[in-house]
């Protein structure tokens, strides 16, 4: 399988109505200060079946303006991933499950001064049929 997850996990959380004007991206390059945003963060995986499935995971940030807005968009996110994400097709992968290694917890990053809520996930994957 020579799928990217995290171009599939971004493709499915860019496809969501839910996230309309928030950024979300793999990395912090461009991002404004302030800027309600998503930021994936892969930190390994494996694989699961051979030439069939893979466990990619994934450390998920959220940064939003206020405490209270940057909880808010953590805990959509997490019923998101958990509840919608399993089954859906996004970048030529199918999502299989999501797994919560973490649940949002609230990690103020100390480089920007700005309101973050940090949790780990597990994405298990394959190639979607043609």
């Amino acid at each position: 399988m020579r799928l990217d997850p995290t171009a599939v996990l971004h493709a499915a959380l860019h496809e969501c109505s839910l996230f309309k004007g928030v950024l979300i991206s793999a990395t912090l390059v461009d991002r404004v200060k302030g800027q309600p945003s998503i930021i994936l963060d892969g930190t390994g995986g494996y694989r699961v079946v051979r030439h069939r499935a893979d466990r990619a995971d994934f450390t998920i940030n959220t940064y939003h303006r206020t405490l209270s807005e940057a909880a808010e968009l953590a805990f959509t996110l997490r019923e998101h991933l958990l509840e919608d994400l399993p089954g859906s097709v996004a970048s030529g992968g199918l999502i299989l499950d999501v797994l919560e290694v973490s649940s949002p917890f609230f990690l103020p990053d100390k480089s920007s001064g700005e309101y973050r809520y940090a949790a780990d996930v597990a994405l298990y994957l394959t190639e979607a049929s043609h």
